[in-house]
């Protein structure tokens, strides 16, 4: 007994050593994935600068009003000679912007270019610290499981390149779309709310609320990661609250620096979807196609669409409120105003860190096949329209539907295979049975 006694401890100093290096190891891995993605976007940025600027920086699908590289510059011209960047109406993106590249606008367009890569390789970082949270985390990694699974996790390393290596986000990064800004303070937001730090998950979602607006739909399910902390009813009221003020507090700011024309240019130019330039979004072509007389209407039915699927999207996956938040970014890159192929990417970044989830997937190949035509029949059929004027607006609305006919179907398959795994694990004989709803 006393020898079988003394064996344990050995084995298991044995391990430590294994586990610290298969960490050292993950974490070079790590490293040498975000230094060979950031090179990537350099070496683009740098050796095609006229590809990028004739080829890329005009494509609707990779930039929008609200994100456009060219509309902040304009905003920054504006700014340095005293002039409201917001009484132009040409730029509508927040003033956060503008004290983050108000410094790099009068340095080397290099630069810029750093700033917007070091933006996107900081995204893929964190998106491989929520990985590795999920898995080392107790309130992740001790719950019960599928009886007879085998347990796999996808390392950070590999979370990190799908993202990075992504063509649709290292299309938005060279075009220098803002958007990369949003998804930092995105993944800032749920990273810190994973850990408990319910102060800075709110501080960071008002920042991405106020960079996209629609990651203001993020309080709920960061609301229910400190539930599990302390009593749900209180902590959903104090972390509401909390994002209030802090909204509140940026919004104040802004207002006594630029005034009203801040917010009609920003938030209320999202709301009415004042800009209808075509992108890969729903509202723009039914909006030119209303009657005047119905418009308000459908903006407002339009807008509670999306922000309708926050608190129930949230409650049925309140056990996951990490899945859940996900979720909601893959409602918002489809049913947001201004959606753009940058949206899809960050929502494909944050699904491996469920890889268990895949395995449960039935539409993979449908959903998969109407991604890909809808993303490579948008640039057809605009070249089409606009460039042959053989086409229509029709051609290229076709292709974003079914490119959002895709993105709605991957949700709809992503929240079933979450719900078929609570329900294998809470029930494991029903494993080999079909579940049939009526």
């Amino acid at each position: 007994m006393t020898e079988e006694k003394q064996s344990a401890p050995r084995a298991s100093e044995q391990t430590k050593p294994n586990i610290e290096l298969a960490a050292r190891r993950e974490q070079g891995k790590l490293i040498k994935v975000l230094l060979a993605g950031s090179a990537l976007r350099l070496i683009i940025m740098l050796l095609f600068p006229q590809f990028v600027e004739q080829h890329l920086a005009g494509r609707v699908e990779l930039s929008t009003p609200v994100t456009s590289y060219k509309r902040l510059v304009e905003g920054l011209y504006l700014s340095s000679h005293g002039v409201s960047p917001f009484d132009g109406g040409v730029f509508h993106q927040s003033p956060l912007l503008l004290l983050l590249f108000k410094i790099p606008y009068y340095l080397p367009e290099i630069v810029t270019n750093l700033v917007f890569i070091l933006a996107d390789a900081a995204v893929a970082l964190v998106l491989a610290k929520i990985t590795g949270a999920r898995h080392s985390l107790p309130q992740f990694s001790q719950r019960a499981g599928v009886p007879g699974e085998q347990a796999f996790a996808c390392p950070p390393s590999v979370v990190a390149m799908l993202y990075l290596f992504n063509p649709l986000m290292i299309g938005t990064t060279v075009v220098k779309s803002t958007i990369v800004f949003s998804h930092l303070a995105v993944v800032l937001a749920l990273y810190m709310g994973m850990h408990g730090k319910i102060n800075a998950s709110v501080g960071w979602a008002a920042v991405a609320a106020h960079l996209s607006l629609y990651p203001a739909m993020l309080v709920v399910p960061i609301a229910l990661m400190a539930g599990k902390r302390q009593m749900l009813r209180s902590a959903v009221v104090q972390t509401v609250a909390k994002f209030a003020v802090a909204v509140l507090a940026l919004h104040v700011a802004f207002t006594m620096a630029f005034g009203k024309q801040y917010f009609l240019a920003t938030f209320d130019f999202t709301l009415r979807v004042a800009d209808l330039q075509p992108n890969v979004g729903l509202f723009w072509y039914f909006f030119i196609e209303i009657f005047d007389e119905f418009r308000s209407f459908f903006f407002v039915v339009f807008q509670l669409t999306a922000l309708a699927f926050a608190v129930p999207v949230s409650w049925r996956f309140r056990r996951e409120p990490v899945f859940g938040a996900i979720m909601l970014v893959g409602v918002i890159s489809a049913l947001k105003a201004y959606p753009s192929w940058g949206d899809l990417a960050l929502f494909l970044g944050l699904l491996p860190v469920y890889e268990e989830l895949f395995k449960y997937l039935q539409y993979s190949f449908l959903f998969g096949n109407l991604l890909m035509y809808g993303i490579g029949l948008a640039p057809v059929f605009w070249h089409l329209w606009i460039e042959q004027g053989s086409g229509n607006a029709n051609f290229f609305y076709a292709a974003t539907l079914v490119y959002e006919f895709g993105q709605i179907t991957m949700l709809f398959d992503f929240g079933s295979a979450m719900l078929r795994r609570e329900l294998d694990i809470s029930e494991p004989e029903t494993r080999t049975h079909a579940v049939i709803q009526e």
